[in-house]
Parts: structure tokens; C-alpha cells; sequence
């Protein structure tokens, strides 16, 4: 789990842990339990900030799946193993999430600039609509105007020609 993450841990030049001694691997480890303790805390922020390889998974893939790594049968033996049992099963659920929801996180935050870039545009539609708005309705009453200027003109012509008629 701590390979690729933790320098203290042997791994091959392809990333590997290096099984040649895993005795010594856990010794160092445990030198500084405290310390050990924090690292186990701490790796959620570790895969959070995409520390931690896929590939870490991938190879405990086998101890997960084995009907034996079960905390609460592991915890007859040893309570402590029982709790890092427990610990590494729920860490790579959280990673199995993690990489699931992460690809979902970044489609949210797109949409999300993509809706915000959307009602700007929509916001500044709706803006040139009101003014084109303004800028018909004083043309209309303009028409208007004049149009009643011609009627009246018209019946005034009308009368003229009325006048002019009977006389």
C-alpha cells in the first residue's frame, strides 16, 4: 500500500515492491510507530492528491479478495492487525470511489462553468432583447404618431375637398 507513496519502502525500478526482504521492509516501518500511525492517517490525503498509483491496488487486489483477510477473524489473532485489516479494506474502497466519483467531480465542474457561461450569455441575450424592445416600442409609438397625423390630414383633405365640392 505504502510503495511509490512512502520513501521508506523498497520498490523496483518499475515500481514494484522490492519482496526481496519484506521482514526488513515492515522493521523500518515500525521503528516509529507513531510515525507509522500518521502515514496510515494521512494516506487519504495522499490518494486525494493523486499520490498514490493505481497500481498499489491493483496488487493487494488478491489479499482482499482471499476469505481469510477479514478484520474480525484476523482481530482473534492480533487486535492491532485486526484494525490495519480493517484499515486497508476501507482504503481501497475509498480509492475504488475516489477514482469512480473524481471523473464525475471534473463532468460536474464543467457543467457547471458550462450552465455559468450559459446564463452570461443568456443574461446578456435577454439584455439586447430588452433595449431592441425599448428601441421598438418608442418606434411604434413614433409610427403611430404619425400615422394619426396622416388620418387626420387625410380627413381634413376629405373635408376640403367636401367644401370645395359645394361650393
Amino acid at each position: 500500500m505504502l510503495a511509490n507513496v512512502d520513501p521508506l519502502v523498497p520498490v523496483t525500478k518499475s515500481g514494484k515492491l522490492d519482496v526481496a526482504d519484506p521482514y526488513k521492509c515492515v522493521t523500518v516501518q515500525l521503528k516509529d510507530p507513531k510515525a507509522f500511525l500518521e502515514k496510515l492517517k494521512n494516506y487519504k490525503n495522499d490518494i486525494d492528491a493523486k499520490r498514490v498509483p493505481e497500481s498499489n491496488f491493483k496488487a493487494i487486489q488478491a489479499t482482499l479478495d482471499d476469505e481469510g483477510f477479514q478484520p474480525d477473524l484476523i482481530r482473534t489473532k492480533s487486535d492491532c492487525a485486526g484494525g490495519l485489516c480493517d484499515w486497508v479494506r476501507n482504503i481501497s474502497v475509498y480509492f475504488r470511489i475516489f477514482t469512480t466519483v473524481a471523473p464525475k467531480r471534473l463532468a460536474v465542474e464543467e457543467a457547471e462553468v458550462n450552465l455559468a457561461n450559459a446564463n452570461e450569455k443568456k443574461a446578456t441575450m435577454e439584455a439586447e432583447v430588452a433595449e431592441l424592445n425599448a428601441a421598438l416600442s418608442v418606434l411604434q409609438a413614433t409610427f403611430q404618431e404619425v400615422m394619426d397625423e396622416k388620418e387626420a390630414a387625410e380627413a381634413e383633405a376629405y373635408k376640403c375637398e367636401q367644401k370645395l365640392d359645394l361650393a
